[in-house]
């Protein structure tokens, strides 16, 4: 019968996983390449520039004459992409987000090397804009550094790594199918919490698939929908906006909260529940709780709108399977438990640091915005690690998505040594003290005064 079907489909992977689990991944840390060290020489310094590139202008709307021509900026030189902002695989509103700026970091970071290989293609700008700010010495640094990593082989995946990866997932997945279909509350229990700590692994899969530019990672992008059960086109739109532009208020939508939860001092006329607010510091696991199955649902109407139907296909499957490997109170109920860790983990290394609007809204350059407004997370024991998939390493995986994450741990003891030379603070706290000053925080700002012309975070490019 299908009970017995499913033990022993699953049992290979629980006995396998299991082994992995059980012991402290070691997230090859010394497999790193050798060559870069922190002995190294510093890195070559350049003229002096100003510190801060001027703001994104608005965008262009369209290529018609008459009408402002759309020009950003990559390795010193211009181009106008008025009329191949269409084109963008990705879609206008990464092109727009960029009209009169720089975008060499982003391009470098979310690109495949065929991608970066056809820019030079574009046409260039017959009037560049004026009085935009020469990048940041720190910005030339770093684009040396990513050129010295590239070169000694940081960006390339290791089989056994890969192997690192899925092995908590499918042991920690295959033990909660098993004991969810128990008898029991005690083993439902169990099966809720053991599906929830296994869907927030292929969380974390599903990202590492959707961000990695190897032949490896596009052949397991379909987890996302098989596995994870969200659409990766719809969450790859949305997410590396926030990427490019984190903590930078109507550009990055991962924080646009309210009114659920208020991140900065609202403005009297966006504050709609005031009394509310001021409780936002112990409510707040209610609406991370909710976010995968906000994400699943959004997921659903994306790929039937845009008729994604390879990705619809997937996502009838995971919902089938589970379904039926799994009693369907108890899988939502693990969906609703595995958003709430996921949530807690992927916010509190941005929410307590800087968050831009105002004066502030892209002042800064790529790099020392990433370095304002990323915090690290400096987990206490081998569950953790496991458990944050990554995702404590967050200020290495912003700065270069692509590469794998089991380079992070090696690769951190590099930006300390870059921002210690490059005027910029790299930041890390324990695990538990940075959840701890995110709950600080929503008291400080749910308690605390309104600010007339703050503005709200409703999106200046809307992502889907």
């Amino acid at each position: 019968d299908l009970a017995s079907f499913a033990r022993q489909m699953l049992a290979p992977l629980l006995i396998a996983g299991g082994c992995a689990l059980l012991q402290r991944p070691r997230l090859l840390q010394a497999s790193a390449p050798q060559s870069l060290r922190l002995a190294a020489s510093p890195l070559a310094q350049v003229p002096a520039a100003a510190p801060a590139p001027a703001a994104a202008q608005p965008p262009a709307s369209s290529g018609k004459k008459g009408k402002g021509r759309l020009n950003i900026r990559i390795d010193d030189e211009w181009y106008d992409l008025t009329n191949w902002r269409a084109a963008h695989p990705a879609g206008t509103h990464w092109i727009d987000a960029y009209n009169n700026s720089d975008a060499t970091e982003v391009m470098y970071a979310f690109h495949s090397d065929k991608a970066i290989s056809m820019f030079k293609r574009l046409p260039n700008s017959r009037a560049p804009p004026e009085g935009i700010a020469p990048p940041s010495a720190s910005t030339y640094a770093f684009r040396e550094l990513r050129q010295r990593l590239v070169e000694e082989g940081w960006f390339k995946i290791h089989p056994l790594g890969e192997l690192q990866k899925l092995a908590p997932w499918s042991a920690v997945t295959a033990a909660g199918v098993w004991l969810a279909r128990r008898s029991g509350f005690w083993s439902a229990f169990a099966g809720v919490v053991c599906l929830a700590i296994g869907n927030s692994l292929a969380g974390w899969l599903s990202h590492d698939y959707v961000h990695g530019r190897q032949p490896f990672a596009w052949a397991m992008r379909g987890f996302g929908e098989l596995i994870g059960g969200m659409s990766t086109t719809w969450w790859s739109n949305k997410h590396n906006m926030h990427h490019a532009l984190t903590n930078e208020v109507g550009y990055d939508e991962d924080i646009a909260l309210d009114p659920a939860l208020h991140l900065w001092a609202p403005d009297p006329r966006h504050d709609t529940l005031p009394w509310l607010r001021q409780w936002q510091h112990v409510y707040w696991p209610l609406p991370y709780s909710i976010l995968f199955l906000y994400w699943r649902f959004d997921s659903i109407r994306y790929v039937l709108k845009d008729k994604k139907w390879g990705e619809a296909a997937r996502l009838a499957a995971h919902w089938a399977a589970f379904s039926a490997l799994v009693p369907f109170r108890l899988l939502l109920a693990s969906v609703w438990l595995s958003g709430l860790i996921t949530a807690t983990i992927v916010t509190v290394t941005h929410q307590s640091e800087e968050i831009f609007l105002g004066d502030t809204l892209r002042k800064y350059d790529f790099v020392e915005a990433q370095f304002r407004s990323t915090r690290d997370a400096k987990c206490n024991n081998w569950f953790s690690d496991v458990l944050w998939g990554g995702m404590q390493w967050q200020l290495e995986h912003h700065l270069f998505p692509t590469m794998p994450r089991y380079r992070y741990p090696a690769l951190s003891k590099v930006l300390a040594q870059f921002a210690s030379e490059n005027d910029l603070t790299y930041r890390v706290t324990g695990e538990f003290k940075i959840i701890g000053d995110n709950v600080a925080l929503l008291k400080k700002i749910g308690q605390g005064p309104q600010q007339p012309g703050n503005p709200n975070s409703e999106p200046l490019f809307k992502q889907v």
